[in-house]
């Protein structure tokens, strides 16, 4: 089974759509919804996880693409400037499912983007800005 984290923007004209639902019920996809933003005029964000077989995963994206959903992985939408950050690990206490950590020899900062949520919690945190959500 493959985990897949994504960024679905839905314009306002489909975002009443049972978009999920049918990855559910025609791809046989499992679905954790992480983060949502979503408003009838103004279209919406939804961040969500798949879990899948490769095949239903890659069906059921040709499908939302289809849809006229935008689609992005989550790498793509949550930005750690390297050259910026000094490892102060300002973030790591702050991160409520430890995607972010200090490396235990080395002492540099390391995320693991199959953990984060997209909460947003580590940009407060970083004092020098180093990482961005696009959201």
């Amino acid at each position: 089974m493959l985990r897949k984290k994504i960024i679905l923007t839905f314009p306002p004209k489909i975002v009443e759509e049972p978009i999920t639902y049918k990855l559910i019920k025609d791809f046989g996809l499992w679905i954790n919804i992480l983060r949502a933003k979503i408003d009838s005029s103004n279209g919406g964000k939804l961040v969500i996880e798949l879990k899948g077989e490769k095949k239903q995963i890659e069906e059921g994206l040709r499908f939302i693409k289809d849809a006229k959903v935008g689609v992005e992985f989550l790498e793509q939408e949550v930005i750690w400037n390297k050259d910026k950050c000094i490892d102060c690990g300002a973030c790591v206490s702050i991160c409520p499912v430890g995607a972010l950590s200090l490396d235990k020899e080395t002492f540099k900062l390391q995320f693991n983007y199959e953990e984060c949520i997209v909460c947003g919690c580590c940009v407060e945190a970083c004092p020098l800005q180093a990482i961005e959500v696009r959201f």
